[in-house]
């Protein structure tokens, strides 16, 4: 697909600090409803997931951690902002050429990042937020991760059923409450995604991470 929190209950949170990270999962969530200072509108929702690969939980899996974006490319998305400064390049108008030769999202799995990790506390309960994304320094590399690589969107050529049936209850759940789903496991046709929502990204080289 071209560009356009963890709860802290019985999970083991992840460390506050920065770490050596890796993509490893890329989920399209579909439009979902949000509410903000009251007002509930509709936003297309994507799901990313690194694991850190130097911090490990008590069973000695390494820590995983995740955030949901709004799937929008705007100059003020977070998604935008991240993606800037994990390649530790600006995007420019030239950027958004769109299909076939802008850049698949797919792309940055697999791939290192140095991840800053905050806590926050909320309702009594202590979250694990990601507040910072930035290019590895030279000289470093990232290992594979030792979660296997998943990439779900919610398009009939690229949807697998098979990766969906593995996810959680909860994602599952937030996934098949969208209307892209709904439409994908009823055989009708996905109302085309807008140039704005499908952003392309070019101009990538050897010293760009992906």
């Amino acid at each position: 697909m071209y560009l356009p929190a963890p709860s802290g209950n019985d999970f083991e949170l992840a460390p506050a600090g920065t770490f050596l990270a890796v993509c490893y999962r890329i989920i399209d969530l579909g439009t979902q409803k949000t509410t903000f200072n009251g007002k509930e509108k509709e936003q297309h929702k994507i799901l990313i997931s690194w694991e850190l690969a130097d911090e490990f939980m008590s069973d000695g899996k390494p820590f995983m951690i995740g955030q949901r974006y709004t799937w929008s490319m705007s100059e003020k998305a977070t998604l935008r902002k991240h993606l800037e400064s994990w390649r530790g390049k600006a995007f420019t108008d030239a950027d958004f050429a769109g299909p076939p030769n802008g850049f698949n999202i797919r792309n940055i799995l697999g791939k290192g990042c140095l991840l800053t990790i905050a806590h926050k506390e909320k309702d009594d309960k202590n979250y694990a937020n990601i507040t910072g994304i930035g290019k590895l320094m030279k000289g470093m590399t990232a290992p594979a991760p030792s979660n296997p690589q998943m990439f779900l969107w919610l398009e009939t050529e690229l949807w697998d059923v098979n990766a969906y049936n593995i996810l959680g209850d909860g994602l599952k759940k937030i996934i098949a409450e969208s209307p892209e789903y709904d439409a994908i496991t009823h055989g009708r046709p996905l109302k085309p995604a807008s140039e704005s929502e499908n952003p392309a990204l070019d101009d990538m080289n050897d010293e760009i991470p992906f």
